[in-house]
């Protein structure tokens, strides 16, 4: 098949697969593996050939993430079912005075969202985010989508969300170097989001059904006195707060990142054949860390982490939420490998040189063209890393600068197509044109800050 005819198929599939999920509805998982099939069908490797492929790519890629997706989504279970989730937002809400409310909520939806998807936190935390607002005054359009998109940054890029694990995997990227470059394109983006939306100045109330208590309880909806973290006290009743310690609540979420981070930090300066490299090395391998992180989790629950429910009923959870993430990511790999095995990569590579375009712009603009139209971050982060990953040595790009180009992409835009900015927008009270005022336009803020910062990362040669 000629040149532009390879690439001509490579683009159509493109354009199935954003039309088949984001037109007519189609299950990603089903739509990629449609589209991987005709693509190999078209591109001459045959129907047996085809699905080899497939499975190959299919195989070595779950084996590479599939554990680690596991471990992380039963790991995010087990915070939110413990109380932890709860306990770290509190503490956050202390640490702050009143007038600072907006900032604790990010503070704790930066942490949460490391090991929890970001519609989790907001159903999770939104009733005490409202009763701030009734108290404080404050206007939801500030506050609900503060919630949301801290932990949206960082399901779109550090491990162990599922986006940024199938990607740091697809690209054969550390998950120590995905962990630290990826909360420093992060953080900046999370904080130039909060600045956008504290400066918001539509106010909206909290929903009636959240705040009705303390209404027919005397409470004031402005104005309050006294520090937020008095307000937070009265929103979660004093006997009913979690009863888990802030050191027990934080322990599973930062041990197995200091555990890989320390491991691909130290792998290269620690002497061989050593019990103790042997052990840091065992410890901070990714799969591990996560699995011990679940085994912190358990003292969470008491006494009742000898129960079936937390044994296994627990688990369960976290395996049905994996299930999505662990076959878009198996599909995923297989178009990297159909990609890599017919040509395309070349044809691909050898157009965007001729544009004079930077090639690091490409993965930032694919990741943010994917979660735009089907409105998944998770899809974005993964496509675009397909996509790339074979592209690399032909555009003489560093996976870890691809990586972060399409975790920085995929945060592009939040709107009406994503089931996480319907959650904020709904339980927020806002209307979809505000919703997309302050959750799109702080997801684009959060985006374009993260890829600015890379690009400074690039030019000054720390990437």
């Amino acid at each position: 098949m000629s040149d532009v005819l390879t690439l001509l198929a490579f683009l159509g599939a493109i354009a199935v697969l954003v039309l088949f999920i984001a037109r007519f509805k189609v299950h990603p998982v089903a739509t990629l593996f449609i589209v991987v099939v005709a693509l190999g069908l078209v591109l001459g490797m045959g129907g047996t050939g085809t699905v080899e492929l497939v499975k190959e790519g299919f195989g070595s890629t779950l084996a590479n993430v599939g554990l680690l997706i596991i471990f992380g989504c039963v790991l995010g279970k087990m915070l939110e079912l413990s109380g932890a989730a709860m306990k770290i937002t509190e503490t956050a809400l202390r640490l702050f005075s009143e007038n600072k409310v907006p900032w604790a909520i990010a503070l704790a939806s930066t942490v949460l969202g490391i090991p929890l998807i970001a519609d989790t936190a907001v159903v999770m935390l939104i009733p005490i985010v409202s009763a701030l607002a009734y108290r404080t005054g404050i206007s939801m359009m500030k506050l609900g989508p503060i919630l949301y998109i801290g932990a949206y940054v960082m399901t779109s890029v550090i491990p162990p969300g599922p986006g940024p694990l199938a990607s740091a995997s697809l690209l054969d990227v550390s998950m120590g170097e995905a962990i630290i470059y990826g909360l420093a394109v992060g953080v900046p983006g999370i904080l130039a989001a909060t600045i956008y939306l504290s400066r918001t100045k539509t106010h909206v109330p909290p929903k009636p059904e959240f705040v009705e208590h303390l209404a027919n309880a005397g409470g004031g909806s402005s104005g309050a006195s006294g520090s937020a973290g008095a307000s937070s006290d009265a929103v979660t009743g004093g006997d009913e707060a979690p009863r888990v310690g802030l050191f027990g609540s934080l322990l599973p979420i930062l041990a197995p990142i200091v555990f890989i981070v320390v491991a691909s930090l130290t792998a290269p300066i620690l002497p061989e054949g050593s019990w103790f490299t042997a052990t840091v090395l065992f410890v901070g391998e990714p799969t591990m860390a996560l699995f011990l992180a679940c085994l912190l989790a358990l003292p969470l629950f008491r006494g009742r982490w000898r129960d079936k429910a937390t044994l296994n009923d627990l688990f369960e959870s976290g395996l049905r939420i994996a299930a999505m993430p662990l076959a878009l990511t198996g599909v995923g790999g297989a178009l990297a490998t159909i990609i890599r095995e017919t040509g395309v990569a070349e044809n691909v590579a050898g157009t965007i040189e001729s544009t004079g375009l930077s090639p690091v712009i490409i993965p930032f603009l694919i990741a943010a063209a994917v979660c735009t139209i089907t409105g998944s971050n998770i899809l974005g982060v993964m496509t675009s890393a397909a996509i790339m990953q074979p592209l690399l040595p032909a555009l003489d790009l560093s996976p870890l600068v691809v990586y972060l180009a399409c975790a920085t992409g995929a945060q592009i835009m939040k709107h009406a197509n994503s089931s996480g900015f319907w959650v904020t927008t709904t339980l927020s009270n806002m209307t979809v044109g505000q919703g997309i005022r302050s959750i799109g336009v702080a997801s684009v803020i959060s985006g374009i800050t993260g890829f600015a910062v890379l690009n400074v990362m690039i030019a000054t040669g720390l990437v």
